[in-house]
């Protein structure tokens, strides 16, 4: 009898074990910070900033294999210059994890602000609110404004505002989240929903 496919919380689990079994600073972001903070939605991909080095590559490549995801130690080292070659897909399920080196100052702010946040009986690194507000205008789109605006509205009074500010300004997005800001204060208004 063929193995039950495994699901995305299991995906989310197995990265966050291998991880951790490596000792591999990281940090959950995308899908998983907007569930965590904000709207309800579907993802198929588990993403997860890594700060690993090249030498980490070949251990922690087999770690993933080990744990049924095709993981080669010669694509880890490539994504330190090309990320796009951290995709790690899934032998067992539709899944897959997009293992994201950190490889300048947004992968680091998402590790260094991250929360550990309770979710779905696991306690996760995950990149703060604000962080994931900022990012999902820096990559902007439909689906990631509606998903930084769910994380403001839902989140309202416990954003470090300050420090989300200064982000969106260093990545060049600062009059997009005051607009988005605006937006959030009119959908939280009493009978605006």
């Amino acid at each position: 009898m063929p193995a039950k496919p495994r699901s995305y919380i299991a995906v989310v689990k197995a990265a966050e074990r291998t991880l951790r079994a490596r000792r591999i600073d990281h940090a959950f972001v995308g899908g998983i910070a907007v569930l965590a903070f904000g709207e309800p939605r579907t993802t198929m991909d588990v993403d997860v900033v890594a700060a690993y080095r090249l030498q980490d590559a070949a251990p922690l490549a087999a770690e993933f294999r080990r744990r049924g995801f095709l993981a080669s130690p010669e694509d880890l080292r490539c994504a330190l210059s090309d990320p796009s070659r951290g995709r790690l897909k899934d032998t067992r399920s539709w899944h897959w994890i997009d293992l994201i080196p950190v490889t300048g100052a947004a992968e680091a702010h998402a590790i260094e602000g991250h929360r550990t946040v309770r979710w779905r009986g696991m306690a996760l690194p995950i990149a703060a609110p604000e962080h994931t507000v900022v990012m999902k205008l820096v990559f902007t789109g439909e689906k990631n404004l509606r998903d930084a605006l769910g994380i403001l509205v839902r989140q309202r009074g416990r954003l470090d505002v300050r420090r989300m500010r200064a982000f969106a300004r260093d990545r060049g997005v600062i009059e997009e989240l005051r607009d988005l800001e605006s937006m959030a204060r009119t959908l939280g208004r009493p009978g605006r929903r």
